[in-house]
C-alpha cells in the first residue's frame, strides 16, 4: 500500500489537498477522518468525515465531506 493525494470538497477543509493510504489496486481508501483541533484540550476531539467520490480533473481523487463524528 502507498500513499496519494487527494483534494476535500465540502465541510471546512473545502480545498484542501492530503495524502492518504492507497488499497493494493492503487485506489484511495473509501473513507478518511481528519480531527478537528480543539482549545480544550480535555474535550474530546470531534472528527471530519470524508469519503472518497471520483476521480476529478488531472487524475486527482476527490473526496466529500459527510459530517463530523464526537
Amino acid at each position: 500500500m502507498g500513499e496519494i493525494r487527494v483534494r476535500l470538497r465540502g465541510g471546512p477543509k473545502d480545498g484542501h489537498e492530503v495524502d492518504v493510504a492507497t488499497d493494493t489496486g492503487g485506489r484511495p481508501v473509501p473513507r478518511i477522518e481528519l480531527p478537528v483541533a480543539t482549545r480544550d484540550s480535555r474535550a474530546r476531539a470531534p472528527v471530519l468525515v470524508y469519503e472518497r467520490a471520483r476521480r476529478g480533473g488531472r487524475a486527482a481523487w476527490e473526496f466529500v465531506y459527510v459530517g463530523a463524528q464526537t
